[in-house]
């Protein structure tokens, strides 16, 4: 529906977000939440990514902006540490329909609950080798 109403706007790309680890993503829906929630369900994403590329006009890139995994809270992440898997099986199954070739990777992971969204920023360590490393390994996407 988004995708509908920004048509007249011009837009060359419309981005879906799964990179936000705002709690408020969480209480707003009981089923898949929204922004970093949406990264346990590769699937879900896929298929939002399809509705929008092809409700979006001719041309329009459909992008998805995620991080490089999700974690409940700190102490999961100190405990299982941060997994290129669980980002290369999001990335792959979300790009597997080839309706998303676009993809804005934040280098953390998200902590989805006991910090706030800026502690996000700057808490969880970078990961800058899984950003370049997936680059290497997936060159038709950017």
């Amino acid at each position: 529906e988004a995708v509908r109403i920004a048509r007249p706007w011009g837009y060359d790309e419309i981005n879906l977000n799964c990179g936000c680890p705002s709690g408020k993503c969480s209480k707003s829906r009981a089923d898949n939440g929204w922004g970093a929630h949406l990264m346990s369900n590769p699937a879900v994403v896929r298929r939002c990514v399809e509705a929008m590329a092809d409700a979006a006009a001719p041309g329009v890139e459909i992008s998805v902006k995620c991080r490089i995994g999700t974690h409940e809270s700190l102490e999961d992440m100190e405990r299982d540490g941060d997994s290129y898997d669980t980002l290369t099986r999001f990335v792959d199954t979300v790009a597997e329909s080839g309706k998303v070739r676009r993809f804005v990777v934040h280098a953390r992971c998200g902590i989805l609950s006991g910090i706030s969204p800026r502690h996000n920023r700057s808490v969880p360590p970078l990961r800058r080798d899984f950003v370049h490393r997936l680059a290497e390994e997936r060159p038709d996407l950017h």
